[in-house]
């Protein structure tokens, strides 16, 4: 074998170790950058709402300390045609006690709610796979657990804006309700932001119903969002 030809077979190699090595990189780059190589979100996925208007959330450090938003259905009292309906909003509001975290919501003539918190959980088969999404909506007291949208919840775990429509339906013995709550959120790691919320309320005592007008909030001009959510610890409530 002559120089030349050994030299020239080292080059070759050289080359081919050096090509390999590219691959490799190459290779270990795309699969950091590969979305199903990102490391999996743990459930449940759990957030403290809380409303930047109010004054006493601002210079708060700690999501435990600030004030979740207070929505109020049938506004002053009247329903979405304009009858009184404070009496059997007082006994719908019997079932769950005064409020604590905004005592001065108990004089008002409507339905205060309280979006305390979101926690998003998976639903499970018998055989461990995933058959969908449930989110439960916390207030003071309780919270109501409802099925989620597929197609949002793909949507939300991907960073993407997600309407979000949650219905509900709940019995108190003579009285029961029937609400509708959408939802526009995103997710940004820890945060969630909600742009806007549209809700309909109605309930019936004994044979008569009575329905809100339709609550909708929007994003304010002087912020990007409209409420803000914050990754906490949730209690643990009685699901209705």
């Amino acid at each position: 074998m002559s120089l030349n030809s050994f030299s020239t077979r080292s080059q070759l190699a050289c080359s081919a170790y050096s090509l390999v090595m590219v691959l490799i990189a190459l290779a270990a780059t795309l699969h950091a950058a590969d979305p199903v190589a990102k490391k999996a979100d743990e459930f449940p996925l759990e957030f403290r709402i809380v409303d930047p208007d109010n004054p006493k959330n601002a210079s708060l450090a700690k999501v435990e300390d600030k004030l979740p938003p207070l929505i109020i259905m049938f506004p002053e009292g009247k329903t979405a045609d304009k009858v009184d309906a404070t009496a059997p909003i007082g006994r719908l509001e019997g079932f769950r006690g005064k409020s604590k975290m905004l005592p001065a919501s108990n004089d008002d003539p409507g339905l205060p709610v309280l979006l305390y918190g979101l926690r998003f959980l998976e639903r499970k088969g018998a055989d461990g796979k995933l058959e969908g999404y449930d989110v439960e909506l916390q207030g003071e007291f309780n919270a109501v657990k409802v099925s989620a949208p597929t197609e949002a919840m793909a949507d939300f775990l991907a960073g993407k804006k997600a309407t979000f429509v949650l219905e509900s339906k709940l019995q108190y013995g003579i009285i029961s309700t029937q609400s509708q709550t959408k939802l526009e959120m995103s997710r940004s790691g820890d945060q969630i932001f909600i742009y806007s919320v549209e809700g309909d309320f109605t309930f019936r005592e004994a044979f008569t119903f009575y329905k809100s007008a339709t609550l909708k909030t929007e994003t304010p001009t002087k912020r990007k969002y409209l409420y803000l959510g914050e990754k906490a610890k949730l209690p643990t409530l009685r699901i209705l």
